[in-house]
């Protein structure tokens, strides 16, 4: 990991052997409360806000500069092109890439 920022309000883990490019976030957090109203107010604009955890298995590749949101799983020997910004779960040995991130194509024997 080089340039990385893991911001974890909850929880983020991750699995063994798997490789981060730089510039990648991952968030576990909103941040802030979606009502405007709630987020008007300090106080209720801490308490509103959505944490979800993130959870990398093992032997996940990230690309550069990707951005991982709350509530994620990328499953084991996933790939993720870079620049992608995932906001939903990555099933096992697929690739995803794009904004937001959408299935590219099922990991194969033959997939260096």
């Amino acid at each position: 990991m080089s340039s990385t920022a893991l911001i974890a309000h909850h929880q983020i883990t991750i699995g063994n052997n798997v490789k981060i490019g730089g510039g990648t976030c991952i968030y576990d957090t909103d941040f802030h409360a979606i009502n405007p109203n709630t987020r008007a107010l300090q106080e209720t604009d801490r308490e509103k806000k959505i944490n979800l955890p993130v959870l990398i298995e093992d032997n996940v590749f990230i690309g550069a500069h990707t951005t991982i949101l709350k509530g994620v799983t990328i499953g084991k020997n996933s790939v993720v092109g870079a620049c992608s910004v995932v906001t939903k779960s990555i099933p096992a040995n697929e690739i995803w890439a794009g904004n937001p991130a959408r299935f590219i194509k099922t990991l194969g024997r033959n997939d260096a």
